[in-house]
């Protein structure tokens, strides 16, 4: 009986090919969010900086 998942190579490209269907599965949602957390967190700093005032 051999294993059809003889050498790294084969392991690392069946390994890439299920992650590529996945990687898409929370859409542009976390990209939003990074940006807005981003954003927030500037506008905070800037805030932080000039005393709140």
């Amino acid at each position: 009986m051999s294993n059809p998942l003889t050498t790294p190579e084969e392991l690392h490209d069946d390994l890439e090919e299920e992650g590529v269907h996945e990687s898409d599965f929370y859409g542009i949602v976390p990209g939003v969010a990074g940006v807005l957390i981003g954003a927030a967190l500037i506008v905070f700093m800037f805030a932080l900086a000039d005393g709140f005032s």
